[in-house]
């Protein structure tokens, strides 16, 4: 199961807090590594922004399980298994990162040398006991070390204290089995002294350009056991910052994932695994469309990313696939019939009182969609702000300031006349600068949200409660989206008045077919003049009967 994520806490001073019990089968390990036994506590300062303290909690708790991890597969003998050319390139990684963490805490030379000499007195302690006592010289240990297996196994508890290596692998995330963290700690037996002769000489103040990383290959950093589905998930939210409906959808999917391949790592699930966990996903309740569309996808995607990021070395589900029949369909387009146009239209204007914010959605935003072509969550996110004039044009700005836009890019739409004519500037005017559709939650001292499990903008449950409303009201064919259908509409209308595809494409937010048609784009007053060729609505329905 993934993990319980601890709660990031504001404080009276305005820093952030969060605790992690240590579990009890770690505590003794971790209170010698770490210092700290029972509980790991994490503190972001006064003044730190709510994003990046929101950040560093989350790369503070991956790093404290990491630890925890780290500490269970060295006492289980579980990890990754490393080459001999790989270990050698992990000691260059920690030869670097041994360096910086000295620099943040500088030392005199005086300092380093004797450290280095408790070393080598340790070190000749630990071998001595190996070494032939008819040996002429009996300082020359590293044929000890290299020769003599049992010598390796004394000192390398001494290595491992010294060389730091188990913050280390916690800070790279890195879990490593027992075979390969022996060979890991004998690489490091002559990088060691490397690097305590580099400090001596920098305390001195001799920087001579440092060679020695030269001889180490690059270390990829794949096949992490520490991350799960459920931290790539995490790492992912957190690198692409993905909308919240997004993160919402996708969330059970790794829930899911962590669940059934609990005690499995991202990068040993096989292909062939992967298959069939979404072969079994396909039940009654869950047809293949969603399959296909909502937890393949997700898992491809987030997966695809770790393996750009060097989080893991493949895509299990890159080659996975479920087959969806083909469904029949009652209606021959995505776009309202005429019917289903008056019923929500005739609807909407009987709306007499739009003061609550409710009544205000159901009066407005479906004429906003009608007339835009905007998806319905760019119209229920407006503000009063967000109702402009420019080059004499009355219009709307779409913009993630308000919310969110798929595209992430702000546009400005104008408005059809008929909204103008049927009041809609001056219910504006009356509201004021803030919302427009929903309503301003109070501000409360709370626990910070969790960034894998967003709570849901009011905007978006405006757009809900308007969806089940239109459903309501008669618009209540299940192959009907009733809010997403208006861009169809919109479309459909465009085309048939004349409005060119590009300038339709403009107005709406889609994207464009080609990298050409991004070009030029229109000015407010092109999208003016072309939306005077939509006509308005008629709501009356009309017979032509023919005489028996």
């Amino acid at each position: 199961m993934p993990r319980v994520a601890t709660k990031l806490t504001p404080t009276h001073s305005g820093g952030f807090v969060a605790r992690k019990r240590i579990p009890e089968d770690a505590q003794n390990e971790y209170v010698r590594l770490y210092g700290v036994q029972w509980e790991a506590r994490f503190r972001a300062p006064p003044g730190t922004p709510i994003m990046l303290a929101r950040a560093k909690h989350r790369e503070w708790l991956t790093e404290v399980e990491s630890r925890i991890a780290n500490i269970r597969a060295q006492r289980n003998g579980e990890g990754l298994s490393l080459t001999p050319k790989d270990a050698r390139a992990l000691a260059g990684d920690w030869y670097g990162w041994f360096l910086e963490r000295q620099r943040a805490r500088p030392q005199t030379a005086e300092h380093w040398e004797f450290f280095r000499e408790q070393i080598c007195d340790a070190m000749a302690d630990a071998l001595d006991p190996y070494r032939d006592p008819h040996d002429p010289d009996l300082h020359q240990r590293d044929d000890v070390w290299e020769n003599i297996p049992r010598a390796r196994e004394d000192l390398r508890p001494m290595l491992e204290d010294w060389c730091e290596t188990a913050q280390f692998l916690a800070a790279r995330k890195l879990v490593l089995d027992r075979s390969s963290r022996e060979m890991f700690l004998d690489a490091l037996y002559g990088d060691f002294a490397a690097v305590l002769d580099l400090q001596i000489r920098n305390a001195r103040g001799d920087y001579t350009p440092d060679t020695y990383p030269l001889r180490f290959p690059k270390f990829e950093g794949v096949n992490n056991p520490g991350l799960t589905p459920w931290l790539l998930f995490e790492r992912w939210v957190a690198g692409k910052e993905p909308a919240k409906a997004t993160v919402d959808r996708w969330r059970g999917v790794f829930l899911r994932l962590d669940q059934d391949f609990s005690g499995h790592s991202a990068a040993s699930i096989t292909a062939e695994e992967a298959q069939d966990w979404a072969n079994k996903l396909i039940t009654s309740e869950r047809s293949p469309r969603t399959v296909r569309d909502v937890w393949i996808v997700a898992a491809r995607t987030v997966f695809a990313w770790a393996m750009d990021q060097k989080l893991t070395s493949k895509n299990a589900f890159a080659t996975v696939r479920v087959s969806v029949p083909r469904q029949n369909k009652s209606r021959e387009t995505k776009a309202f019939r005429a019917e289903e146009v008056r019923t929500i239209l005739n609807a909407a204007s009987a709306v007499t009182d739009a003061a609550r914010a409710s009544s205000a959605a159901r009066r407005w935003v479906p004429w906003l969609c009608a007339y835009t072509g905007a998806r319905v969550g760019e119209v229920t996110q407006l503000r009063g702000a967000d109702v402009v004039q420019q080059e004499g044009v009355d219009a709307i700005r779409i913009t993630p300031e308000a919310g969110t836009v798929k595209t992430r890019q702000a546009r400005l739409v104008p408005l059809h006349e008929h909204l103008i004519a049927q009041g809609f500037l001056a219910f504006v005017k009356a509201k004021g600068k803030g919302p427009l559709f929903y309503q301003v939650a109070r501000a409360a001292p709370r626990e910070a949200d969790d960034a894998t499990n967003p709570r849901k903008p009011p905007y978006v449950k405006a757009r809900e409660r308007l969806a089940a409303w239109v459903r309501s009201i008669g618009a209540d064919d299940p192959e009907l989206q009733p809010n997403h259908a208006w861009r169809h509409t919109f479309e459909q209308i465009a085309d048939r008045c004349g409005i060119t595809e590009r300038m339709s494409d403009y107005i709406t937010g889609h994207a464009h077919k080609s990298v050409g048609a991004g070009y030029g784009a229109p000015t407010l007053d092109d999208m003016e003049k072309a939306l005077r060729k939509f006509p308005r609505y008629k709501l009356k329905e009309t017979h032509n009967r023919r005489k028996p």
